[in-house]
């Protein structure tokens, strides 16, 4: 070879060459691989029996669940609540309810619903039996009482500042109607009065969905009627005292969009607190409803379901069993971060970052959730019975019925929540 002539390099001479010089070192200079943020995000779910705050921090997502039901509107929540009237005496046990609604900013409660027949029994029974004092409220009344009469009202849901709640009412007391009732309402929170289908739907609607849900229960009728399964014999006898009852509804949404469900009570000596539910009923969005949209999935099937949030996305993704769902946040480039399990239903979101709230709110939340811990149980509060429909739902074949709730003296006092 001529000495002034290049040497030919090798090939691995040649690849060396190409080669980053950080790589050639070990990467001591490149640039350190940075973790990915979860997206900025704060907000209220309502899921299952509880209310879950979720927010990102400098420390990563931060949960916190409680056993509460809130309601939204006007611009302010509010916490929504039922206690225990319990008048009873040694021998009879009369113990009614009551709903709350709680100001979270001022803290003030007032009554918005409440049991009158427990109350009108109860002071007939005073009035016929004036040597009876009441119980105090460390008293224990008799294992077998004589007479018994009881409420029991469970809140389902609220949409805006309508709640929605089934109440329960058990009589069995001498010298007074026999009655085991179960009806479905829902109430204004603003007036605090029964809300009727107009209320809600607004006068135009009203007169369409109370004749649909007519129909919708002649129907059911006609389909238990006709029923040959020998599990509905208990339906068909109980079926003679069915009262379609305009007020005897509750709302849920279908799709997003309104609707009424409809369940008939039976009102006769021998309905035994049968209760038919019947097909959503749905009506046209009123504005009120309007308000309440960012709240509802944006994307939703079998399995999951979607909400846009001010640049991120909230994906809750249910089990096999639909008794939990797993939470998570997605960002706009689509990595996803896990929030952690919650209880199914996911029934909305109040977003809390669009707007974001102002301070004294936000005092007000971490004061009702402080608050929530530390409830007696003398204190009821919401139990959620069945997940929002996730298209129309028929239960025709068999009629809901409700168990009498036991004695004073046979059961302890406790919370609605499992």
């Amino acid at each position: 070879m001529h000495q002034g002539s290049p040497r030919k390099r090798t090939r691995l001479e040649r690849l060396v060459a190409t080669l980053p010089f950080a790589v050639l070192l070990g990467c001591p200079s490149a640039e350190p691989r940075t973790v990915a943020q979860p997206p900025h995000a704060e907000f209220l779910v309502a899921a299952g029996d509880s209310t879950f705050w979720v927010r990102t921090t400098a420390d990563g997502i931060r949960r916190r669940g409680s056993s509460l039901l809130l309601a939204r509107y006007g611009g302010d929540f509010y916490e929504l609540y039922t206690t225990d009237d319990d008048r009873s005496f040694y021998d009879a046990v009369f113990v009614g309810q009551r709903v709350y609604r709680r100001d979270l900013m001022s803290g003030d409660s007032v009554l918005i619903y409440q049991d009158t027949i427990v109350t009108g029994v109860q002071r007939r029974w005073a009035s016929t039996h004036p040597d009876d004092a009441p119980l105090r409220p460390d008293e224990e009344g008799s294992e077998r009482p004589v007479a018994s009469a009881t409420a029991d009202i469970e809140l389902l849901d609220v949409h805006g500042a309508f709640l929605s709640l089934e109440h329960h009412t058990d009589v069995d007391v001498a010298g007074a109607r026999h009655m085991h009732r179960t009806v479905r309402r829902v109430v204004d929170l603003r007036d605090r009065r029964t809300a009727t289908v107009a209320d809600v739907a607004g006068d135009s609607a009203a007169p369409a969905a109370l004749a649909a849900a007519r129909r919708k229960f002649e129907s059911a009728r006609d389909s238990i009627r006709e029923a040959r399964d020998p599990r509905a014999d208990r339906a068909r006898g109980a079926i003679q005292e069915l009262r379609f009852d305009a007020r005897s509804f509750t709302l849920t949404d279908v799709d997003g969009e309104p609707a009424l469900a409809f369940a008939v009570p039976g009102d006769g000596d021998h309905s035994d607190g049968a209760l038919l539910p019947l097909e959503p009923v749905t009506v046209p969005a009123p504005m009120w409803w309007r308000a309440l949209a960012t709240g509802f999935p944006t994307g939703r099937d079998s399995v999951e379901e979607r909400w846009q949030g001010l640049g991120y996305r909230v994906r809750a993704h249910y089990a096999p069993d639909g008794e939990s769902a797993a939470l998570a946040l997605a960002d706009a480039r689509g990595r996803e971060w896990p929030v952690g399990r919650i209880p199914a239903p996911v029934r909305r979101i109040y977003w809390l970052d669009a707007p974001s709230i102002d301070s004294a709110h936000r005092v007000a939340l971490e004061r009702a959730f402080d608050d929530a811990v530390l409830y007696d149980e003398t204190v009821r509060l919401v139990r959620a019975r069945s997940p929002r429909p996730r298209g129309p739902v028929v239960r025709m074949a068999s009629l809901t019925r409700t168990p009498s709730r036991p004695a004073r003296g046979a059961r302890p006092h406790r919370r609605s929540i499992p």
